[in-house]
C-alpha cells in the first residue's frame, strides 16, 4: 500500500505537533503549581497574623479574668 502525499505531510510532522501539544500540556501544568504555591506561601504570612492576634486577644482576656477574679 503506498501512502499518499497527504499522509507524508502529516507524518512528517508528528514530532512537531507531539513537542508543541506537550509545551501547551506543562504550561498549563506548571501555572497551577506556581499558583498553587504562590497560595500557600501568601496565606502562611496570613495565618502567622491571625495567631498572633489570637495570641494576643488570649492574653488580653487573661488580663480581664483576672483583674474580675480580684
Amino acid at each position: 500500500m503506498k501512502k499518499s502525499n497527504r499522509q507524508l505531510v502529516v507524518g512528517s510532522l508528528q514530532p512537531l505537533l507531539f513537542c508543541i501539544g506537550m509545551y501547551c500540556v506543562i504550561l498549563i501544568f506548571s501555572v497551577f503549581v506556581c499558583s498553587s504555591l504562590y497560595n500557600s506561601f501568601k496565606s502562611g504570612k496570613h495565618s502567622t497574623n491571625i495567631e498572633a492576634k489570637t495570641a494576643a486577644s488570649a492574653s488580653a482576656d487573661e488580663q480581664t479574668v483576672a483583674s474580675l477574679q480580684k
